[in-house]
């Protein structure tokens, strides 16, 4: 009985976590991280005055959540999608991976728009958010663009070049949506314009 009867409540809680990680998300990457208060952030979820402190101890553990959840379900995704393209040749794996990269930043525009937000800055955010995502990306990345460039179908560029060249171009048309419908009435959401984005991007950068 007293399993069955957690059960509700532990559900409970989950959905208030995730009300305040997607309430911080918001305010962390619009106002940032010093102007972003826990009571405007518990006010903006709807929840009760307290439970930023209740579930996550201060407001240094729900950035850190916040920043997690946020790419939790497109990891994964992206993570299946490596596995799934090992066996693919080189070239065929990086046009692969081009436009699924794509699709990993449409469907976490907020990671995104929190990497420029404290991209500029030298500070603990910056260093978490290296260590936990963009690194180990980072590596796994340039570990499958020398396998192609040894086989003369990279892009002939430094990784490093490739990296940022790939990021900017994949990541910022979602990060600024907004932007994007008010200057040429397009919603860069739009699953035909997504497809396309990235068959583009894959194209420019791997030819043929």
């Amino acid at each position: 009985m007293k399993d069955t009867d957690a059960r509700p409540v532990q559900g409970r809680g989950q959905a208030t976590r995730e009300l305040l990680m997607k309430a911080a998300i918001v305010s962390f990457t619009t106002l940032g991280y010093d102007a972003s208060s826990t009571r405007q952030i518990e006010s903006e979820a709807g929840v009760r005055r307290g439970l930023i402190t209740y579930h996550f101890g201060n407001k240094e553990n729900l950035w850190k959540s916040a920043a997690a959840w946020s790419l939790q379900e497109s990891t994964a995704e992206m993570a299946q999608t490596l596995k799934s393209a090992e066996n693919v040749d080189p070239g065929s794996r990086m046009r692969f991976l081009v436009r699924a990269y794509v699709r990993f930043c449409a469907r976490s525009p907020e990671f995104h728009r929190l990497m420029i937000k404290e991209g500029s800055e030298d500070g603990w955010r910056l260093k978490w958010l290296v260590e936990h995502s963009v690194a180990p990306w980072y590596r796994r990345l340039e570990k499958i663009f020398t396998e192609a460039s040894n086989l003369g179908v990279a892009p002939k560029m430094d990784y490093h070049h490739f990296y940022y060249i790939l990021t900017g171009a994949a990541s910022l048309i979602f990060s600024m949506a907004p932007e994007s419908v008010l200057v040429a009435d397009i919603d860069p959401m739009d699953d035909k314009f997504l497809s396309a984005h990235a068959d583009a991007l894959a194209e420019l950068l791997f030819p043929g």
